[in-house]
């Protein structure tokens, strides 16, 4: 017979693992839906109600499909290349199981169609065929925050009870959920997107210099060695930490090429000081050109710079997908305050969420 104070502690380990879970999940939802509700309030005045739209909308309501457009448009915060393609990403997969149809109107701080164009599924919308007035479109917000299938399932659930109880025949979703991360990310990512013509030729060049095999190495800091500005800054570190951080990671990479000693080394990084030092070992290579986040970039760029201003984004994020392996350093100095410099470790990514095959 099992031991009863065995039992009796297994039994509190398993509930007090449970409550605090429980917990986790509670504040996660409170969180998301307060954001939520903040985001909804400021997209009410891009939206006014038109009393005359109300008749016409009952009529059509039942006789046209929903029109689903995933909106970038600098209104709410829309996060980051990643952020913003898991958003997309999401939301055109769930059109596809609801039998929606679907678009992009991606204009901030840049038109996404400078970069990507519409492979198998044409996603463009022109401004002239947007409403921005209710009841004939019901704009949408979700907030992103999900670190666990189960918070991701609870997004996918949200958004389409959204979608399904939307009055008219748009609804504009702003979101950058990632349940795009349960289905096949680089099947939809495909379906949507293939580089325009100049991005290819770019990503063409740098590949004739990388090699058809190399491995990618990425380093996020934040705001840990003051030279980028996120949306979610972190605290600047003293020079002495900023110097441990870029020696550690520097470290690393080290580490690596010993792993790969005959590939090439692409490190891409927000941080133009710690590409400065890795651009010093022999073996790395660097994409040339601005460092910037969508959201906190500027928005009067002249037409002739756009491209130039953002090609090392989409430089990065198509060279990275066809990296033979890929890394992330990853130490909580990069993503939080800390008293002490933890041990810096290495993640190697699994290619399942990133495009594939980008050479034509």
């Amino acid at each position: 017979m099992a031991n009863p104070f065995r039992r009796a502690y297994k039994r509190l380990h398993f509930e007090t693992k449970r409550c605090l879970l429980a917990n986790r999940y509670y504040n996660w939802y409170v969180f998301s839906r307060e954001l939520t509700r903040i985001w909804d309030e400021k997209l009410q005045k891009h939206y006014p109600v038109k009393e005359e739209q109300l008749g016409a909308n009952a009529q059509h309501k039942k006789e046209e499909r929903k029109l689903v457009i995933t909106i970038c448009n600098g209104w709410i915060e829309n996060g980051g290349w990643a952020d913003r393609l898991k958003g997309i990403l999401s939301t055109y997969m769930l059109c596809q199981e609801m039998g929606a149809d679907f678009r992009i109107h991606f204009v901030h701080p840049f038109n996404l169609d400078r970069f990507l164009a519409p492979n198998t599924y044409d996603w463009y919308i022109k401004e002239t065929e947007i409403h921005y007035s209710q009841p004939a479109a019901t704009p949408v917000a979700l907030e992103i925050g999900a670190d666990s299938p189960y918070q991701a399932k609870k997004q996918k659930q949200w958004l389409k009870e959204r979608i399904e109880r939307a009055q008219g025949t748009q609804v504009h979703v702003y979101t950058n959920a990632m349940f795009s991360y349960l289905g096949d990310y680089s099947k939809a990512f495909h379906e949507l997107f293939r580089p325009t013509d100049e991005l290819q030729k770019a990503i063409d060049n740098q590949i004739q210099v990388l090699g058809d095999k190399y491995v990618s190495v990425s380093a996020r800091f934040l705001g840990a060695l003051g030279d980028f500005q996120d949306t979610t800054q972190g605290e600047q570190l003293p020079d002495k930490e900023k110097e441990r951080l870029i020696d550690a990671c520097i470290k690393q990479i080290e580490h690596i090429h010993s792993i790969h000693p005959t590939q090439k080394i692409l490190v891409n990084s927000d941080s133009h000081t710690f590409l400065s030092y890795a651009d010093k070992l022999p073996y790395t290579y660097i994409v040339a050109g601005n460092i910037l986040h969508f959201d906190t970039s500027r928005n009067d760029i002249a037409e002739e710079k756009i491209y130039q201003t953002y090609e090392k984004t989409f430089l990065d994020f198509f060279l990275i997908a066809n990296a033979s392996d890929i890394y992330r350093l990853k130490t909580r100095w990069m993503h939080s305050k800390m008293k002490k410099l933890p041990l810096l470790r290495i993640k190697q990514h699994s290619k399942q969420a990133l495009p594939q095959k980008i050479m034509r």
